[in-house]
Protein backbone atom coordinates (compact mmCIF):
# COMPACT_ATOMS: atom_id res chain seq x y z
CA UNK A 1 0.00 0.00 0.00
CA UNK A 2 1.27 3.28 -0.71
CA UNK A 3 1.03 6.18 1.47
CA UNK A 4 1.16 9.73 0.53
CA UNK A 5 3.64 11.81 2.88
CA UNK A 6 0.79 14.13 3.70
CA UNK A 7 -1.04 10.96 5.37
CA UNK A 8 2.23 9.07 6.80
CA UNK A 9 1.79 10.83 10.33
CA UNK A 10 -1.99 9.99 10.46
CA UNK A 11 -1.10 5.96 9.05
CA UNK A 12 1.58 5.76 11.98
CA UNK A 13 -0.97 6.73 14.33
CA UNK A 14 -3.00 3.97 13.04
CA UNK A 15 -1.32 1.40 12.66
CA UNK A 16 -0.82 1.39 9.31
CA UNK A 17 2.70 2.41 8.36
CA UNK A 18 5.92 1.50 10.46
CA UNK A 19 6.52 4.83 12.58
CA UNK A 20 10.57 4.35 12.41
CA UNK A 21 12.94 7.74 11.60
CA UNK A 22 12.65 9.30 8.24
CA UNK A 23 14.99 11.55 6.36
CA UNK A 24 15.02 15.46 6.16
CA UNK A 25 13.26 16.35 2.88
CA UNK A 26 16.14 17.00 0.35
CA UNK A 27 17.22 20.66 -0.05
CA UNK A 28 15.31 21.44 3.91
CA UNK A 29 17.74 22.76 6.22
CA UNK A 30 18.18 20.89 9.35
CA UNK A 31 16.56 21.85 12.65
CA UNK A 32 18.71 23.53 15.21
CA UNK A 33 20.15 21.24 17.48
CA UNK A 34 18.63 22.05 20.94
CA UNK A 35 20.68 22.92 23.86
CA UNK A 36 21.92 19.89 25.92
CA UNK A 37 20.54 18.69 28.67
CA UNK A 38 21.44 20.98 32.08
CA UNK A 39 22.61 23.80 29.93
CA UNK A 40 21.76 27.41 30.14
CA UNK A 41 18.48 27.68 28.16
CA UNK A 42 17.53 24.34 28.36
CA UNK A 43 14.07 22.61 29.91
CA UNK A 44 12.12 25.30 32.53
CA UNK A 45 14.97 27.71 32.50
CA UNK A 46 15.01 28.14 29.49
CA UNK A 47 11.23 29.62 29.45
CA UNK A 48 11.80 31.35 32.22
CA UNK A 49 15.56 32.62 32.70
CA UNK A 50 16.75 36.15 32.38
CA UNK A 51 16.49 36.90 28.48
CA UNK A 52 17.54 40.33 27.30
CA UNK A 53 16.14 41.61 23.89
CA UNK A 54 17.99 43.50 21.24
CA UNK A 55 16.86 47.29 20.94
CA UNK A 56 17.59 48.46 17.45
CA UNK A 57 16.90 52.50 16.28
CA UNK A 58 15.92 53.30 12.92
CA UNK A 59 17.63 56.29 12.32
CA UNK A 60 16.59 59.23 9.71
CA UNK A 61 17.98 62.98 9.09
CA UNK A 62 16.04 65.97 8.88
CA UNK A 63 14.32 66.61 5.44
CA UNK A 64 15.74 69.77 3.75
CA UNK A 65 13.83 72.79 4.65
CA UNK A 66 13.50 75.25 7.18
CA UNK A 67 15.24 75.10 10.58
CA UNK A 68 13.18 75.98 13.91
CA UNK A 69 14.71 79.44 14.88
CA UNK A 70 13.96 78.56 18.97
CA UNK A 71 14.33 75.05 19.77
CA UNK A 72 13.91 76.09 23.54
CA UNK A 73 9.97 75.32 25.75
CA UNK A 74 9.30 74.78 29.33
CA UNK A 75 12.88 75.25 30.90
CA UNK A 76 14.46 72.65 28.85
CA UNK A 77 16.31 72.64 25.40
CA UNK A 78 14.91 70.26 22.98
CA UNK A 79 17.83 68.25 20.93
CA UNK A 80 20.09 69.06 24.16
CA UNK A 81 19.28 68.29 27.66
CA UNK A 82 19.62 64.94 29.26
CA UNK A 83 17.94 62.96 31.81
CA UNK A 84 19.88 64.26 34.34
CA UNK A 85 19.45 67.60 33.29
CA UNK A 86 15.45 67.38 33.99
CA UNK A 87 15.82 65.96 36.97
CA UNK A 88 17.49 68.55 38.09
CA UNK A 89 14.98 70.97 36.45
CA UNK A 90 12.37 69.29 38.60
CA UNK A 91 14.29 69.68 41.94
CA UNK A 92 14.82 73.42 41.17
CA UNK A 93 11.00 73.71 40.25
CA UNK A 94 9.86 71.67 42.60
CA UNK A 95 8.28 68.83 40.56
CA UNK A 96 6.97 65.29 41.64
CA UNK A 97 8.24 63.42 38.52
CA UNK A 98 9.52 59.57 38.25
CA UNK A 99 10.39 57.45 34.96
CA UNK A 100 6.55 55.61 33.58
CA UNK A 101 8.05 53.70 30.63
CA UNK A 102 7.39 50.41 30.20
CA UNK A 103 10.77 48.91 31.25
CA UNK A 104 11.12 51.42 34.65
CA UNK A 105 7.49 50.38 35.67
CA UNK A 106 8.31 46.48 34.94
CA UNK A 107 11.58 47.10 37.43
CA UNK A 108 9.34 48.71 40.37
CA UNK A 109 7.22 45.66 40.06
CA UNK A 110 10.18 43.47 40.57
CA UNK A 111 11.63 45.64 42.85
CA UNK A 112 8.47 45.89 45.49
CA UNK A 113 8.16 42.02 44.22
CA UNK A 114 12.01 41.30 46.16
CA UNK A 115 10.81 43.26 48.70
CA UNK A 116 8.28 41.55 50.08
CA UNK A 117 9.87 38.23 49.82
CA UNK A 118 12.74 39.23 51.62
CA UNK A 119 10.04 40.48 54.47
CA UNK A 120 8.07 37.43 54.02
CA UNK A 121 11.46 35.35 54.49
CA UNK A 122 12.75 37.61 57.32
CA UNK A 123 9.16 36.43 59.27
CA UNK A 124 10.14 32.91 58.33
CA UNK A 125 7.30 32.88 56.48
CA UNK A 126 6.84 31.17 52.85
CA UNK A 127 7.33 33.27 49.89
CA UNK A 128 5.73 32.33 46.82
CA UNK A 129 6.29 34.28 43.43
CA UNK A 130 6.14 34.34 39.79
CA UNK A 131 9.26 33.85 37.79
CA UNK A 132 7.70 34.96 35.18
CA UNK A 133 7.70 38.45 36.83
CA UNK A 134 10.70 38.70 38.36
CA UNK A 135 12.75 36.95 35.50
CA UNK A 136 11.49 37.03 32.22
CA UNK A 137 11.39 40.55 30.44
CA UNK A 138 8.89 40.95 27.66
CA UNK A 139 9.25 42.62 23.90
CA UNK A 140 8.15 45.91 25.01
CA UNK A 141 10.46 46.27 27.94
CA UNK A 142 13.43 46.28 25.18
CA UNK A 143 12.97 49.54 24.62
CA UNK A 144 14.68 51.95 26.38
CA UNK A 145 12.66 54.94 25.70
CA UNK A 146 12.90 57.24 29.01
CA UNK A 147 9.36 58.88 29.98
CA UNK A 148 9.84 61.45 32.82
CA UNK A 149 6.16 62.35 33.84
CA UNK A 150 5.63 64.91 36.28
CA UNK A 151 1.94 65.38 36.95
CA UNK A 152 0.10 67.23 38.93
CA UNK A 153 2.48 70.53 37.82
CA UNK A 154 0.92 74.08 38.27
CA UNK A 155 1.16 76.50 35.45
CA UNK A 156 2.66 79.26 37.99
CA UNK A 157 5.68 76.23 39.02
CA UNK A 158 6.73 76.86 34.99
CA UNK A 159 7.71 80.66 34.71
CA UNK A 160 8.93 80.06 31.29
CA UNK A 161 6.46 82.21 29.87
CA UNK A 162 2.72 83.42 31.69
CA UNK A 163 -0.11 80.87 31.56
CA UNK A 164 -3.78 81.18 32.83
CA UNK A 165 -3.70 79.11 35.94
CA UNK A 166 -4.01 75.41 35.26
CA UNK A 167 -2.81 71.56 36.98
CA UNK A 168 -1.75 68.90 34.42
CA UNK A 169 1.33 66.54 33.36
CA UNK A 170 5.04 68.21 32.41
CA UNK A 171 6.60 65.36 30.48
CA UNK A 172 9.51 64.77 28.87
CA UNK A 173 10.48 61.73 26.23
CA UNK A 174 13.83 60.78 25.26
CA UNK A 175 14.66 58.09 23.18
CA UNK A 176 17.20 56.31 25.70
CA UNK A 177 18.91 57.31 28.74
CA UNK A 178 21.29 57.86 26.18
CA UNK A 179 20.02 60.53 23.85
CA UNK A 180 19.18 63.84 23.82
CA UNK A 181 15.65 65.40 25.01
CA UNK A 182 13.25 64.31 21.89
CA UNK A 183 9.66 65.65 23.50
CA UNK A 184 8.65 68.35 25.83
CA UNK A 185 4.71 68.68 26.53
CA UNK A 186 2.67 70.04 29.10
CA UNK A 187 -0.80 69.02 29.15
CA UNK A 188 -3.95 70.24 31.35
CA UNK A 189 -7.52 69.10 32.14
CA UNK A 190 -10.41 71.66 32.64
CA UNK A 191 -14.11 71.30 33.00
CA UNK A 192 -14.98 75.06 32.19
CA UNK A 193 -14.72 75.50 28.40
CA UNK A 194 -14.36 79.01 28.73
CA UNK A 195 -11.12 79.18 30.19
CA UNK A 196 -9.92 76.14 28.39
CA UNK A 197 -10.39 78.37 25.03
CA UNK A 198 -8.37 80.84 26.73
CA UNK A 199 -5.95 78.84 27.75
CA UNK A 200 -6.08 77.16 23.60
CA UNK A 201 -5.73 80.42 22.46
CA UNK A 202 -3.32 82.28 24.15
CA UNK A 203 -0.45 79.39 23.63
CA UNK A 204 -1.36 79.77 19.66
CA UNK A 205 -0.95 83.05 20.34
CA UNK A 206 2.51 82.72 22.18
CA UNK A 207 4.39 79.92 19.62
CA UNK A 208 3.25 82.36 17.07
CA UNK A 209 5.43 84.94 18.34
CA UNK A 210 8.17 82.90 18.30
CA UNK A 211 7.27 80.68 15.24
CA UNK A 212 5.87 82.83 12.68
CA UNK A 213 2.15 82.14 11.29
CA UNK A 214 1.59 78.38 11.59
CA UNK A 215 1.70 75.45 9.37
CA UNK A 216 -1.28 74.20 9.84
CA UNK A 217 -4.70 75.34 11.78
CA UNK A 218 -7.50 73.51 12.84
CA UNK A 219 -10.24 72.65 9.97
CA UNK A 220 -13.01 74.30 11.76
CA UNK A 221 -13.77 77.44 13.08
CA UNK A 222 -13.19 77.76 17.20
CA UNK A 223 -16.43 78.16 19.05
CA UNK A 224 -17.01 81.69 20.59
CA UNK A 225 -18.35 82.99 24.13
CA UNK A 226 -22.00 83.82 22.96
CA UNK A 227 -23.94 86.79 24.97
CA UNK A 228 -23.44 85.36 28.55
CA UNK A 229 -19.50 84.28 27.90
CA UNK A 230 -20.36 81.00 27.73
CA UNK A 231 -18.85 78.53 25.38
CA UNK A 232 -19.78 75.16 24.03
CA UNK A 233 -16.76 72.87 22.56
CA UNK A 234 -18.19 69.98 20.55
CA UNK A 235 -17.21 66.78 21.71
CA UNK A 236 -14.06 64.41 20.13
CA UNK A 237 -13.50 67.72 17.60
CA UNK A 238 -9.41 68.07 17.88
CA UNK A 239 -8.58 71.59 17.25
CA UNK A 240 -4.85 71.83 16.72
CA UNK A 241 -2.58 74.48 15.40
CA UNK A 242 0.86 73.26 14.11
CA UNK A 243 4.20 74.29 13.24
CA UNK A 244 6.22 72.18 11.33
CA UNK A 245 10.41 72.63 10.59
CA UNK A 246 13.01 69.65 9.41
CA UNK A 247 14.16 69.58 12.85
CA UNK A 248 11.13 70.57 14.92
CA UNK A 249 7.47 70.46 15.43
CA UNK A 250 5.37 72.13 17.89
CA UNK A 251 1.49 71.63 18.44
CA UNK A 252 -1.08 73.40 20.75
CA UNK A 253 -4.60 71.30 21.03
CA UNK A 254 -7.97 71.68 22.23
CA UNK A 255 -10.00 68.64 22.74
CA UNK A 256 -12.97 67.54 24.62
CA UNK A 257 -13.82 63.87 25.59
CA UNK A 258 -17.13 63.96 27.71
CA UNK A 259 -17.00 66.96 29.93
CA UNK A 260 -13.47 67.55 30.45
CA UNK A 261 -11.42 69.55 28.00
CA UNK A 262 -7.80 68.80 27.66
CA UNK A 263 -5.01 71.81 26.33
CA UNK A 264 -2.00 70.48 25.21
CA UNK A 265 1.36 72.29 24.11
CA UNK A 266 4.39 70.21 22.68
CA UNK A 267 7.86 70.93 21.40
CA UNK A 268 9.59 68.03 19.99
CA UNK A 269 11.86 66.33 16.82
CA UNK A 270 9.98 64.75 14.52
CA UNK A 271 9.22 61.28 15.01
CA UNK A 272 11.90 58.90 13.44
CA UNK A 273 14.08 61.82 13.21
CA UNK A 274 17.62 61.82 15.06
CA UNK A 275 17.30 63.82 18.24
CA UNK A 276 20.17 66.41 18.12
CA UNK A 277 18.64 67.16 14.82
CA UNK A 278 18.26 70.99 16.16
CA UNK A 279 22.05 70.99 17.19
CA UNK A 280 23.25 69.81 13.99
CA UNK A 281 25.25 73.01 12.45
CA UNK A 282 24.31 74.88 15.54
CA UNK A 283 27.68 75.73 17.67
CA UNK A 284 27.21 74.49 21.23
CA UNK A 285 25.67 76.79 23.99
CA UNK A 286 27.90 78.76 26.30
CA UNK A 287 25.44 77.04 28.40
CA UNK A 288 24.27 74.03 26.90
CA UNK A 289 22.42 73.05 30.00
CA UNK A 290 20.30 75.70 30.52
CA UNK A 291 18.77 76.33 33.35
CA UNK A 292 18.35 72.56 34.10
CA UNK A 293 21.96 72.06 34.74
CA UNK A 294 25.50 71.87 33.97
CA UNK A 295 27.05 72.51 30.48
CA UNK A 296 27.92 69.79 28.33
CA UNK A 297 30.90 70.48 26.11
CA UNK A 298 30.43 69.56 22.58
CA UNK A 299 31.34 66.06 20.98
CA UNK A 300 29.73 64.50 24.21
CA UNK A 301 27.46 61.70 23.99
CA UNK A 302 25.68 60.40 20.70
CA UNK A 303 24.01 63.73 19.94
CA UNK A 304 27.24 65.09 18.94
CA UNK A 305 28.25 61.70 16.50
CA UNK A 306 27.83 61.82 13.01
CA UNK A 307 24.96 59.81 12.07
CA UNK A 308 27.12 56.93 11.16
CA UNK A 309 28.13 56.39 14.75
CA UNK A 310 25.07 57.71 16.92
CA UNK A 311 22.29 55.02 17.87
CA UNK A 312 18.98 55.83 15.92
CA UNK A 313 16.07 56.84 17.65
CA UNK A 314 13.06 55.12 17.56
CA UNK A 315 9.46 57.24 16.95
CA UNK A 316 8.26 57.50 20.62
CA UNK A 317 4.69 57.42 22.08
CA UNK A 318 3.84 60.92 23.37
CA UNK A 319 1.18 61.11 25.34
CA UNK A 320 -1.90 62.26 23.18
Amino acid sequence: MVIHPRNLALACVLGLAACGATEPTPGAPAPAAGPAPGAPGGGFAGLFGPKEQEWRFEFKEPKPGPRAPVTAAMHSEVGLHRVADVEALAARLDLGCSDTSIRATMEGRRKAERKRIEEARARGEDAVTSASLLDRKSKREANPQVRYSCPKTRSEQLTDRPRPPSEGRLLFVFDSAEHPLRHVSYQRTSKDPAPALADYQDAVAFYTGVYGPPSRTPSRELPAPDADGAVEIPVATNFETEWAFSDLLVKVSLLRYASLITVGERVEVPPGIRPDAPRLGKPAPADAAGDGGAPRPAGDGPANKPASEAPAPAAPAPAP
